[in-house]
């Protein structure tokens, strides 16, 4: 019976946008995050945001009951809880990703049960690893089946200084300057890999490298999954990233913002498999590349340890760029004591334009 519970929660867990296969390895991680009743809820609670006062009709709870349940959910990230324009609280069940999984690891605590929640995460992602691995060796077809969840902004500095138009969702800066609430949180890859033994190798990584915005950094602040930032002190932790050559990655839409991570390949989920699956394209690449002055290279490799991609080489003590393997962060010119390298525009694609308001993190 209980099995059947945690099914039923993965089958309407899959209803969000990001959907997920529920195998043994899948519903090991729901069975260690969500006690039986927590699951029974879950599995109950209809699409979109809603009051508790409807949910207790839906499903057959004394409110007060309800409110303390929904409660310790949101303390685990289980629910998500949003203010409507009323004034009125609503309760969403978060998606898979990006929700209950990262909520498990962003506070950066370090007990014994967040290391054997990360253990489980561990198998699950290789289990999912191992299920796509066949569409992920053909990228092409995968690209087309499995849409980009972020995208690369490059480092705002390194930006084309020439006639080209810069718009805003290129521009880091712009997008954090249209925000007015800010949270930021322990990576959820990074200290997943710390808390199974393989610690991040890029040295003086700074400790909060995520940030989330809005109502979902509020509901983070006040549950203790996040600290509150300034604007300014998200401008700062930023500049510490790329000086550690994070790579920027946003939510790849127009609309609300709701993530902007920085990113190593040897910890980010997304990177290490684009790094193993040459061509697919987990994260969409900026709209900006490298491009290389070989008579101002001196070959002094600089560069190439900054690339998270491994997109540069030397040849005949000059750097050569593999174009395909650059996502365009930007992080290699910053660094070249010559002026070999800059930017160049790519492309002009525009990312999706959101096309429906989802409440917090569910739907």
């Amino acid at each position: 019976m209980a099995e059947d519970i945690y099914v039923k929660l993965g089958e309407r867990l899959n209803k969000n946008f990001m959907r997920m296969p529920l195998g043994e390895p899948v519903l090991a991680f729901l069975r260690k995050v969500f006690t039986e009743e927590h699951a029974a809820i879950g599995a109950n609670l209809p699409m979109g945001a809603h009051s508790l006062s409807h949910l207790s009709r839906v499903l057959h709870r004394d409110p007060n009951e309800l409110y303390a349940i929904f409660d310790k959910m949101a303390d685990k990230g289980l629910i998500f809880i949003h203010v409507n324009g009323s004034g009125e609280k609503e309760y969403s069940l978060p998606p898979f990703f990006p929700g209950i999984v990262e909520f498990q690891s962003m506070r950066g605590t370090e007990t014994e049960e967040d290391i054997d929640i990360a253990h489980t995460i561990r198998k699950m992602m290789a289990y999912l690893n191992e299920l796509g691995k066949d569409l992920f060796n053909n990228p092409d077809a995968a690209n087309k089946i499995i849409p980009a969840a972020l995208r690369t902004l490059t480092v705002e500095r390194e930006l084309p200084q020439d006639s080209t138009t810069i718009l805003p969702f290129e521009q880091v800066s712009a997008i954090i300057e249209k925000e007015t609430s800010f949270a930021t949180v322990y990576c959820h890859c990074r200290h997943n890999e710390k808390l199974t033994g393989n610690p991040c190798a890029i040295p003086n990584v700074p400790e909060r490298t995520c940030f989330y915005f809005g109502e979902v950094a509020d509901f983070m602040i006040e549950r203790e999954f996040a600290k509150r930032i300034t604007k300014e002190e998200c401008m700062g932790i930023l500049k510490k990233c790329e000086e550690a050559g994070l790579v920027h990655n946003i939510n790849n839409y127009l609309g609300r913002t709701l993530v902007l991570c920085n990113c190593c390949s040897c910890c980010c989920d997304f990177l290490v498999r684009m790094k193993k699956y040459r061509g697919l394209r987990s994260i969409a690449p900026s709209n900006f590349i490298v491009s290389v002055d070989q008579e101002n290279c001196i070959g002094c490799g600089t560069c190439i340890s900054r690339c998270q991609m491994e997109a540069l080489s030397l040849e005949d003590d000059t750097v050569s760029l593999t174009e395909s393997y650059c996502i365009g962060c930007g992080n290699c010119v910053s660094t070249c004591p010559e002026d070999a390298l800059k930017m160049i525009r790519h492309s002009d694609h525009k990312p999706i334009e959101l096309k429906f308001e989802f409440p917090g993190l569910g739907l």
